[in-house]
Formats: structure tokens, sequence, C-alpha cells
């Protein structure tokens, strides 16, 4: 098509085309790496990392939209550090609770567990997005979850949870649910909160049973008085040998209820820490002599083999106590253990020291603890042969104390026994340096 044009005429066409292709592919240059950078800030921004203050003039970019960006971007760090911030502290106060928290989505994935829960389920880091069926396997936990997901409010329940070591006393968890579904309709998701009141629902049938047994324990040796005491003034007033031995019988009641209400008294004294108890370095060795003597010959009377082994004990044994405290604790152990050994049995009170503790065990050879009932062998009125325990004059709060007067010192109570084989009741109290 330019066949015939002059060579000088070509030329200048090819300068007139190639100058503003040149000039358009400097500027689309320019625009695009003003874009570029443009878009790079803003994905920063979006990201919550430091903005640096863009240029006024980038070009191919409205100088306009970027002071506005520029005019904006001190308020939007500002917004997000205030996200931030609630963040962390809505993270802090998940963490610390004691209650598990579950947030789940409308169709049953996990959205967010705190630590608690986590414990509670034993559910793993990363578990995010995984059905809840799948890592709390539990029917109960499902349909607590999906009731809460349909239902309009709140959802409230109590549940009873396998416990996490079946070894252990209380082999199942109660656990009080509330469930609040998510704005929405249906709801967007539901967050579930768990809190175990295992211990709270233990206590208050402890409670329940401490009113029902100290009822029990305080109508038996009434009505036996009122029964002798109709005795004797409807005839037994009149036949000596009669009301003598009524009388006595009275008098035996009335030990028994004197007894029965000491101990509850000592026992309340002991659980709201008002006991008058002054504790002050002792030597152990020779408290624990003065107690464990005076029960030999008693021991003796019923046939027994009664020994000790104190040598352990020397002067240098001290521990922060009370001697009235020590007494206590040792006249229930080896009173319990010569009661309940059988004629021909053995008592033995041993003591071994090492750095850092004291061990006073009292071993007999009784008719031993069934294992389901150690656990709760230092509850207030718990008997394992009640009847027995009656009429060996317990009051079934003694082993209560002891517990209560050794970790008043510092120390704990533990027992191993053996069905047929008797028991050993260990006291471990803190050495005084």
């Amino acid at each position: 098509m330019l066949d015939g044009w002059p060579p000088l005429a070509i030329a200048s066409l090819a300068v007139l085309v190639a100058v503003p292709m040149g000039v358009a592919v400097i500027f689309w240059s320019r625009g695009r790496g003003a874009m570029e950078e443009l878009g790079g800030e803003v994905e920063a921004l979006a990201k919550g990392r430091p903005v640096r203050r863009l240029r006024s003039r980038l070009g191919g970019v409205p100088a306009g939209l970027v002071d506005r960006l520029n005019s904006a971007v001190p308020d939007i760090e500002a917004r997000i550090s205030r996200l931030e911030d609630d963040r962390r502290k809505l993270d802090a106060v998940l963490s610390g609770m004691a209650e598990g928290v579950l947030a789940v989505d409308a169709r049953q994935r996990l959205v967010f567990a705190n630590p608690a829960a986590q414990r509670m389920f034993r559910i793993a880091d990363g578990s995010d997005g995984r059905l809840v069926i799948e890592l709390v396997r539990s029917p109960q936990i499902q349909m607590a979850i999906e009731a809460t997901l349909a239902g309009k409010g709140a959802y409230r329940a109590e549940l009873s949870l396998p416990g996490r070591n079946p070894l252990a006393a209380e082999q199942e968890r109660t656990i009080a649910v509330h469930g609040t579904p998510l704005p929405g309709s249906p709801p967007s998701g539901a967050v579930i909160v768990f809190h175990d009141v295992t211990d709270l629902r233990r206590l208050e049938r402890m409670r329940q049973d401490f009113v029902a047994n100290a009822s029990h324990e305080l109508k038996t040796p009434l009505a036996a008085i009122k029964a002798n005491t109709e005795t004797l003034l409807d005839w037994g007033l009149h036949d000596d040998a009669v009301n003598v031995t009524l009388l006595r019988q009275i008098d035996e009641q009335v030990d028994r209820l004197d007894n029965l209400v000491q101990d509850m008294l000592r026992l309340a004294r002991l659980e709201s820490g008002d006991e008058p108890f002054r504790l002050e370095p002792m030597a152990l060795g020779p408290v624990v002599r003065a107690c464990v003597e005076p029960h030999e010959p008693r021991a003796r009377a019923r046939s027994q083999q009664f020994s000790h082994d104190l040598e352990a004990l020397d002067d240098s044994v001290l521990v922060r106590a009370a001697e009235e405290a020590i007494r206590q604790i040792l006249d229930n152990l080896i009173d319990n253990a010569i009661k309940y050994t059988p004629e021909g049995g053995t008592v033995r009170v041993s003591a071994r020291v090492d750095d850092r503790r004291v061990r006073l065990d009292v071993a007999d050879t009784g008719p031993g603890i069934p294992r389901e009932d150690i656990p709760r062998i230092f509850e207030r009125f718990y008997r394992v042969d009640k009847a027995r325990s009656r009429s060996l004059g317990g009051t079934g709060l003694g082993l209560a104390i002891v517990k209560h007067l050794a970790q008043s010192l510092g120390g704990d109570v533990a027992v191993e026994s053996q069905l047929g084989v008797g028991s050993t009741f260990t006291v471990r109290l803190p050495r005084h340096s």
C-alpha cells in the first residue's frame, strides 16, 4: 500500500505512529505500577499491617482518590487496633474461664473451643471446622447442640457424662449446659457453655446426708431415753433392780448423746477454722508416746497384741502442731483399731521419718474395708457396718475429725485396707526445720 511513497514520507509516518504509542506505553506502565502500589497498600491495610502514606501524585490514579485513602488510613488503623485489643481481651476472658465454651455453626461444625472445653472433652488443637459429633462422642452433647439450634430461646439442662478416670471415686460428671442460638432464622450457629457441677452436687448430697444422719443419730438415743423414762414412770420406780438398770441405760444414752454433740461441735469448728488450736514447733516423739501408751491395757484386756515402733521419733523430729490435735488424731485411730480388731488380733503403731515429712501408721488385723467404701470412709456419719459401729459406741464422726485435724496441721490422712486382712491408717505431717 505504501509502494511509490518516498522513503522520507514513510520514515515520517513511522515516527508519527511510534511516538504516540511510546507515550501510551509509558503512561500505561506508570499507571499499572501506581495501581499495583495502591493495591498493595490496600491489601496491607486489610490484613492489619502498617500502611505507609501514599504519594499524592500516582500516575494513572486520581489525586483525590489517593488523598481520601491517605486521610482514611489512620481511622481504619485505629479501628483495627481496637478490634485487635477487643479480640485479645475476649481470648483472655475465654481462656481464663473454668466453664467450657463451644461455638458451632448451623451445620454443627466447630467454630471455637476455649481451653476449658478442650480439657473437658479432650478436643485437640486445630479441630475447627470438624463436626462436633466427631470430636465429642456423646449423644447427650449432640442432643444439646441440636436442641439449641432448633430452639428460639436459651437451652438449659444437666447432663450426666462418664468420668475421665474410671478408677476415681466420682465415675460420673454432672455438667450444667446453657446453650444460646446465634441470630438468624434459622440460627446461624450456637454458643454452648458447659459448667462442671459434679463437686457442687456431691456437696449438696453430703449436706442432705448429714441432716438425715444427724437426725437419725440424735433420734436413736433420745428414743431409748424416752422409753426407759416411760417405763420408770409407769412401774419401774417400785422395783429397785429394774430402776437401777433403766437408769444406767439412760446414763449410757446420755453419754452417747454428749459424745455425739461434742463431736459435731468439734467438727463444725474445724470446718469453719474456729478450732482454737495454737500451732507451734514441738518435738513429736514425746507427744505420740504419751498418746499411745494409755491404749495398751485396753488392747491387752481384749487379748490383742499391741505394739509400737516409734524409734524414728527422736528429739530432732519437730512438727508445727498442737498437742491436743495430735492427741485427738491418734486417740481416734487407735480407738477404732482396738474396737474393730477381734480378740487375738494385732494393733501396731509405727512412725517413719524422711527429710520432709513424718508418717504415723496405725495398723490392725480387723475385718478390713470394702474397696467401694474407701473413698467415703472419711465422710461425716459414714459407716461401713452401721449396726456394729453403733453397738461399739461410735458416733460416725471420728474419721472426719481426723481428716480435718490432719489438714489443719498441713498434712493429710489416707487408708489402705483389704477385706479379711485389716487396715492401715496413715497420717502424714510436714516436718518443721
